[in-house]
């Protein structure tokens, strides 16, 4: 990990050295803020447990380009940002007797109410920061190859759908636990993205698995979305 940093470090000196004495206004070009609208396709995910097609999630973020040739075709750029990615399934995250992470599906009935699942979500908040190169054409199709790292902020499941604890009346209820054991706290992966002006195409490949090794299922997911970067 440490080597990725000190690689990025030393090509943005690099690139550096190849552009003009940047000016205030330049500078401020340099700058780009977008967001990142995907879907996660989730990867390994047991047999036995029924995901959503969909798993909406975005991402914010704000990048500097530093010019690596004097025509601009060519940046190294890096960034930080804040994603949010979302796993809907109609089951609960449950600890073994080892406090090992896994996935059981909600009961049929409690205190004899049958039990309706509405909306159940596991949802992680991480901080990320980007970087890589970007080669820009001069009709403004724009091709990006880097890779990103984040850390966890936030972690938490939210379900509505009928109250299914010993006592249920039968309502329907919103439960939010936050806090999740076992989530990984870092994450990374390369991306690409492929573009014309301030709209484009991209995709993720996250390389490590959302739960801690061995402390449960070994998911991960590829996120697939559309990137908008008017500023």
């Amino acid at each position: 990990m440490r080597r990725l940093f000190v690689l990025s470090l030393l090509l943005a000196l690099t690139a550096t050295t190849f552009a003009q004495k940047p000016t205030a206004e330049s500078i401020r070009k340099r700058f780009s803020i977008g967001t990142t609208l995907f879907t996660d396709l989730w990867q390994n995910v047991p047999d036995s447990i029924d995901t959503r097609t969909i798993n909406q999630g975005i991402d914010v973020y704000a990048t500097y380009n530093f010019p690596m040739d004097r025509k601009g075709h060519m940046f190294f750029f890096a960034g930080a940002g804040i994603g949010a990615h979302n796993f809907y399934s109609k089951t609960m995250i449950k600890l073994d007797a080892n406090d090992k992470s896994y996935f059981d599906y909600f009961p049929k009935t409690a205190n004899g109410h049958s039990v309706s699942v509405k909306k159940n979500k596991l949802s992680i908040t991480y901080f990320d920061i980007p970087f890589g190169f970007q080669y820009k054409a001069t009709n403004k199709i724009h091709a990006t190859l880097g890779f990103k790292v984040g850390w966890s902020m936030n972690s938490h499941t939210k379900y509505k759908g009928t109250d299914y604890s010993d006592e249920s009346t039968g309502r329907t209820v919103k439960l939010k636990s936050a806090g999740i054991p076992n989530i990984q706290k870092i994450h990374y992966g390369p991306l690409v993205t492929i573009g014309y002006k301030w709209v484009g195409l991209t995709a993720s490949y996250q390389v490590t698995p959302t739960f801690e090794k061995d402390m449960g299922p070994e998911i991960y997911p590829i996120s697939v979305g559309i990137t908008l970067r008017p500023f």
